[in-house]
């Protein structure tokens, strides 16, 4: 079997809120701290080198360690490099989300057409749907392309890579082990965790978040969907924000826009844009 020449691309903080929120915040910590861990078995499947390593953070962004302590992903930066990483960094440059997405579409572009080596296969650390495109571009350039993502990612997804390996999986490399008699699933959150996601997601936002955006990252972090999980168990979008902390969703196209109280007196400039 000839050697596959490879290109590593990781969305950081895309990766670590999927572990934090489907296998708990100390395999999330041991994800960022160790990443030998579970870098030796994704490689190991075959004879490969991985040619181009790219990890992309908000070196602002932070991780609640389960303890009460919350580790600014800036720490984690040596701990990457030492495995090969350049980490390049994607601070804020919409209101609840980095440009890393963006950057990573760019640079393995831009890596696909690079004269210097010519790349046999990509490898994508994200759960987001929008590197859909930029798989099937892959694909169509006849390279290989492997996605670690939630496991249940959706089939466009799924059908846009040659090959999925499921957060549960790379988890397991970490030493995650879902408890089966207790009907525990990785990424299947109870009422209370996708509460507390959607009060972190609302709460990190600087301007109202459009309905849709909430649903998105809502899928992004956690695999459920507003309506698959019946809002959490609450019924209906206003039941659930009342629940979560209190926020209040005011009308308009897509669902309108969920505002946070203290906004209601002194109101941002502009809505989230959608």
């Amino acid at each position: 079997m000839s050697e596959l020449r490879s290109a590593i691309f990781l969305d950081f903080d895309n990766l670590l809120s999927g572990l934090r929120d489907g296998a708990g915040p100390e395999f999330a910590l041991r994800f960022a701290e160790q990443p030998e861990l579970w870098l030796t078995p994704l490689l190991a499947d075959r004879p490969r080198r991985a040619l181009l390593r790219r990890c992309y953070l908000n070196p602002a962004g932070a991780l609640e360690d389960g303890a009460g302590s919350r580790l600014r992903f800036a720490e984690f930066r040596w701990a990457f490099m030492a495995a090969g990483f350049e980490v390049v960094d994607c601070p804020r440059l919409t209101r609840l989300k980095n440009a890393a997405d963006l950057r990573i579409a760019l640079d393995a572009m831009e890596a696909m057409l690079s004269p210097l080596a010519r790349l046999d296969e990509f490898i994508l650390l994200s759960t987001d749907s929008d590197f859909v495109p930029l798989l099937q571009r892959l694909r169509a350039a006849d390279r290989r392309t492997r996605l670690v993502a939630h496991p249940e990612v959706g089939r466009v997804v799924r059908a846009a890579a040659d090959e999925v390996i499921g957060l549960d999986e790379l988890a397991g490399w970490l030493g995650w082990q879902p408890a089966r008699e207790a009907g525990e699933a990785f990424g299947a959150p109870d009422a209370a965790d996708l509460l507390a996601v959607v009060r972190d997601i609302l709460l990190e936002a600087e301007a109202p978040v459009h309905v849709p955006h909430l649903g998105q990252m809502l899928r992004n972090r956690t695999g459920a969907t507003l309506r698959g999980s019946d809002f959490a168990g609450t019924g209906s979008l206003d039941a659930l924000l009342t629940a979560a902390g209190g926020f209040i969703r005011r009308e308009g196209p897509g669902g309108g826009h969920v505002w946070r109280p203290e906004w209601l007196d002194q109101p941002p400039a502009s809505a989230e844009a959608s």
